[in-house]
């Protein structure tokens, strides 16, 4: 799995961001899961659906009709309270969060207890799941265990603010050894480069992303100036699946495709 993760302040929403990854690996013919794990009520689903001019209502069709299903979490049960968002070569689910905080919360907490499920999910299914890392560790420390790889959304306009970073993901438990991926997404201008960064950090700087506004990162067509953000997207998705550069943080393997090909495709589209 790999786990999208806000740590404030980015000017990048993590739902948004880690659904429209998750859209990069269907539209190249991957079968993908996204999770809305935010606890803190950002409606995702009400945002995505003025975008695609639909409507999505987590009570009838997401986090909150699974759970009040009460069965045994699998592809069969989530296809019943997935929404489909297929409009490539490949199967993109979303399973949304409630709006409402105190809702989104105990979802978030819900999905904490079956991060096990998740992971046997992302066997069949590639699972992109994104939150906060402000989460707590209640809701956060059972997702980052079951995920090969965490992407953290921040930004590095000065050394003192990478080193902010650096502060609240050692809280969450992104440093030390760990089978786990790490990865820094750098929104918008840094003056720094990727080894002071990492240096800062604790993470390896995977692309550094221009901020957009919401609707533009949810629209998911890029135009001329949205081409670089979606580029950077591609090379994410390419840095998830190749092995650690020497002397990166992490000594997790990559993940493996979900569908034959699905990588070589992304990769295709990100040199071109």
């Amino acid at each position: 799995m790999l786990a999208v993760l806000d740590a404030g302040g980015s000017g990048l929403d993590a739902g948004s961001v880690g659904l429209a990854l998750a859209r990069r690996w269907s539209d190249a013919g991957g079968m993908v899961l996204f999770v809305d794990a935010d606890p803190a009520g950002a409606r995702l689903a009400e945002r995505y659906g003025e975008t695609a001019r639909a409507a999505f209502s987590p009570a009838t069709r997401g986090l909150p009709s699974l759970i009040v299903a009460r069965e045994p979490l699998t592809l069969r049960l989530l296809a019943e309270h997935c929404y489909s968002l297929d409009n490539g070569a490949g199967s993109l689910w979303a399973l949304f969060a409630p709006a409402r905080t105190a809702g989104a919360g105990r979802t978030a907490l819900w999905l904490a207890e079956k991060a096990g499920d998740l992971a046997a999910v992302h066997r069949e299914r590639r699972v992109v799941l994104a939150s906060s890392l402000a989460a707590g560790p209640d809701r956060l420390g059972p997702l980052l265990e079951a995920s090969a790889a965490a992407l953290v959304l921040a930004g590095a306009g000065s050394r003192e603010e990478a080193e902010t970073v650096g502060a609240r993901c050692r809280a969450a438990g992104l440093t030390g050894p760990s089978r786990r991926r790490r990865l820094l997404a750098v929104a918008g201008p840094s003056p720094l480069d990727d080894d002071e960064i990492r240096a800062a950090t604790g993470l390896e700087v995977a692309a550094r992303l221009q901020v957009l506004d919401d609707e533009q990162v949810l629209r998911g067509r890029p135009g001329r100036r949205e081409r670089r953000f979606f580029t950077a997207l591609d090379e994410i998705v390419a840095r998830v699946e190749a092995p650690p550069a020497a002397g990166a943080p992490s000594a997790a393997r990559p993940e493996a495709p979900t569908v034959d090909g699905a990588h070589a495709l992304i990769r295709g589209a990100a040199a071109s």
